[in-house]
């Protein structure tokens, strides 16, 4: 480890008297606060949470469109009705005539539509996860922080876990079972969900725990 500079950062035994878990760091600073203890259900290994620190990675520019379904069509249709069209397009030929048209289209464009920032599926809500599943995960979370100031057992934070990935099944199931029952007359939806499956990566890294056992 040494001679490629690195530095095992679990000093404690894992299980029984053994270290048999590795988390190497080649400097200070990205991985830090490692803290071995407690155990999940029936197993001899020790859970590792240590924390991972980094800078947010930011975009260097966010795609805009334009977003029809907030325009004022009323303003629109007022900007190009007001264009003496007849008077401004005598005399010029197919060419001029079209740019001037769309010179003028376009200006009422920016007056009467806005603009938004395209966005895609990874900040959407997954189909299946329902106000209940969401008040369930957030009593999940305040269980934990309740368990690390000690004024929670472990015992109740394992079963809060147990609960909502109980309830997380159940309602990956109903959705995946209503979907195959109308994929015949929707075969878009069943795409859909089945195409929104696939694991994304993440875009971008910010301070977070983790927990290994």
């Amino acid at each position: 480890m040494e001679d490629n500079f690195l530095t095992q950062l679990v000093s404690e035994p894992t299980s029984g008297g053994a270290s048999l878990d590795l988390l190497f760091a080649n400097r200070e600073g990205p991985v830090g606060d490692v803290v071995v203890g407690g155990r999940l259900e029936f197993s001899d290994h020790e859970m590792i949470e240590f924390s991972v620190c980094g800078a947010v990675k930011r975009g260097a520019s966010k795609p805009t469109t334009i977003d029809f379904q907030r325009a004022d069509y009323g303003l629109f249709r007022m900007l190009v009705e007001r264009v003496p069209w007849e008077r401004v397009l005598k005399g010029k030929g197919v060419q001029a005539r079209w740019t001037f048209f769309k010179e003028e289209v376009l200006n009422a464009q920016e007056q009467a539509v806005p603009m938004c920032h395209k966005t895609n599926c990874r900040g959407r809500r997954p189909a299946w996860l329902n106000r209940e599943l969401l008040q369930g995960l957030g009593k999940k979370k305040r269980v934990y922080h309740l368990w690390k100031k000690g004024q929670a057992t472990q015992e109740e934070y394992r079963g809060r876990v147990r609960s909502c990935i109980e309830e997380i099944r159940k309602a990956k199931a109903q959705l995946e079972l209503r979907l195959a029952t109308v994929v015949r007359d929707n075969k878009k939806c069943f795409y859909k969900y089945n195409n929104n499956k696939k694991n994304h990566r993440i875009t971008e890294s910010q301070n977070y725990r983790i927990t290994e056992w």
